[in-house]
C-alpha cells in the first residue's frame, strides 16, 4: 500500500516538473535537442522537491516502520549460535 507521503511527493513532483517544462519552453532560445535541457532540469526539480518535502514534512514518518525496527532488534538478540545451549 502506498503511504500518503509518497502520494504527496509524487503530486508535488508532477506539478513542479510541469512548471519546469513550461519554463524551459518559454525561453527565447532555440535548442537543437530540447531533451538535453529538459532531463537535467527535471532531475534537479525532483531532487529539490524531495528535499523541500523532507524539510516541510520531515516529521511525517509512518509508525509501522518504527515498530518493525523494534521487532527486528529484539529478534536479533534472541539468536543462539552453534554450541550455545
Amino acid at each position: 500500500m502506498v503511504n500518503s507521503a509518497s502520494i504527496r511527493r509524487f503530486i508535488l513532483t508532477l506539478i513542479t516538473g510541469y512548471l519546469a517544462i513550461f519554463g524551459v519552453r518559454q525561453l527565447p532560445y532555440e535548442f537543437e535537442n530540447e531533451w538535453f535541457v529538459l532531463v537535467p532540469v527535471l532531475l534537479i526539480v525532483y531532487v529539490l522537491t524531495t528535499w523541500i518535502d523532507g524539510q516541510v514534512f520531515g516529521n511525517d514518518q509512518p509508525i509501522t516502520s518504527v515498530a518493525k525496527k523494534k521487532k527486528l532488534n529484539t529478534k536479533n538478540t534472541d539468536k543462539k549460535g552453534f554450541g550455545d545451549g
